[in-house]
């Protein structure tokens, strides 16, 4: 795997890449690397950096994907996107704290983005849940595992 081989910069790339829309499970880079036997504080603190800017990412495809032009080609129902822009408004920075899971982390960032949600707090949230997430891998791996 030719991302172990260029250390926590490999490391920060392939969960970064992990995060967007070519989802590939980052546990398995986190896992490799403590199969190298690189530290785990450096470790969960470069693939949650690197999963956080992936998410980011997301957001703004989201961010610019929500235009008139896309709306009207797309015939985006306005009553329906009025509903979801105020689901969005009460909870998408709590959604943060989910945007590790597999599968709908993805295209949910995207959606984040899509209904502007204020980047600021929901990166804060979103930092919170995969750094827990890269933790609890961590704990499970360094105590059932290895």
């Amino acid at each position: 795997m030719g991302l172990l081989t260029l250390g926590y910069f490999g490391l920060f790339l392939g969960t970064l890449v992990s995060a967007t829309f070519f989802p590939f499970p980052s546990d398995v880079f986190v896992i490799g690397f403590y199969e190298l036997e690189y530290s785990a504080i450096p470790v969960v603190i470069v693939a949650t950096c690197g999963n956080l800017l992936g998410s980011i990412v997301n957001y703004y495809i989201g961010y610019y994907a929500n235009n008139e032009k896309l709306i009207k080609r797309f015939k985006l129902n306005e009553s329906k996107l009025e509903k979801w822009r105020k689901r969005f408004d009460k909870w998408g920075v709590k959604l943060g704290f989910i945007s590790w899971v597999p599968l709908i982390g993805e295209p949910m960032t995207a959606a984040l983005g899509f209904f502007r949600v204020d980047l600021l707090p929901l990166s804060v949230t979103m930092f919170i849940g995969k750094m827990i997430r890269y933790i609890g891998l961590s704990l499970i791996y360094f105590n059932i595992i290895a």
